[in-house]
């Protein structure tokens, strides 16, 4: 296990930059910062300490994006559903994971992203409606929650959600940063609780959300640069490089 003493300037640099590239998107299109961070740190520290040093980062980012976006709240009033919902879905997950193979999770996730961005392609025009977006919240929270409970990751449900909505950037990165955040708070949370977040990788996830809030507020002023159109080009974008990675994990790795 690596303790802080141990992490030379070379890791602490891998791990920097890493966080800046994943901090640009996330502070761009509100995801990205584990996607992106999580795999070039991995190659230098492992799969484990790559994710345990991303805990704070992630909660932090997200939090400081919620609030800067809070006022958009207005414009996703059945949120408060989706994020309920989630709670039991955390527990299902766990269940779900401690029988399900992983290969067979990333499949289902990827596939699931392709056909949406299929059905997107085929009818750009797809939107909810008001009376759909309330009824769809619970199953969608639920879902989200017993994936971040099975898999850490719960965007593959969650992005396809918001982006049928058919809302403007800073609501998107509102309703994204919020579910993170909770289900994240959540998910240390738990880990606590059982004692699973060694002290050493405690102080090194707080460390490291210093690089990620130096890039992330790079990345929302960068955001203003960006076409609404082109912002939702974006978004899909990263839902294909998603899809993409979680089924070369689960049958070319």
């Amino acid at each position: 296990m690596l303790v802080l003493v141990e992490l030379t300037w070379d890791a602490w640099l891998i791990i920097a930059l890493a966080l800046a590239a994943g901090g640009l998107t996330k502070g761009i299109t509100g995801l990205g910062l584990p996607a992106v961070a999580v795999p070039i740190m991995a190659s230098f520290l492992g799969v484990k300490d790559a994710v345990m040093i991303m805990l704070f980062p992630t909660l932090v980012t997200n939090a400081w994006l919620a609030w800067k976006e809070r006022d958009t709240h207005v414009e996703v009033p059945e949120l408060s559903l989706l994020l309920l919902a989630g709670i039991p879905g955390v527990g299902l997950g766990a269940v779900v994971l401690s029988v399900s193979s992983g290969r067979f999770l990333e499949t289902v996730l990827s596939v699931w992203i392709l056909v949406y961005l299929v059905l997107r392609f085929l009818r750009p025009e797809l939107r909810l409606s008001k009376k759909s977006r309330r009824q769809l919240a619970p199953p969608v929270g639920f879902a989200c929650g017993a994936l971040q409970g099975a898999t850490g990751i719960c965007a593959p449900v969650l992005v396809p959600y918001v982006d049928a909505l058919g809302v403007g950037a800073r609501t998107y990165v509102f309703a994204f940063s919020a579910v993170f955040m909770f289900l994240g708070f959540g998910h240390i949370t738990m880990l606590a609780i059982f004692g699973a977040f060694p002290h050493e990788q405690l102080i090194q996830s707080l460390i490291a959300v210093i690089p990620a809030m130096i890039f992330v507020p790079i990345g929302r002023g960068l955001r203003h640069y960006i076409h609404p159109d082109n912002f939702g080009l974006l978004i899909r974008a990263v839902l294909f490089v998603t899809a993409v990675r979680l089924f070369y994990g689960a049958w070319l790795s």
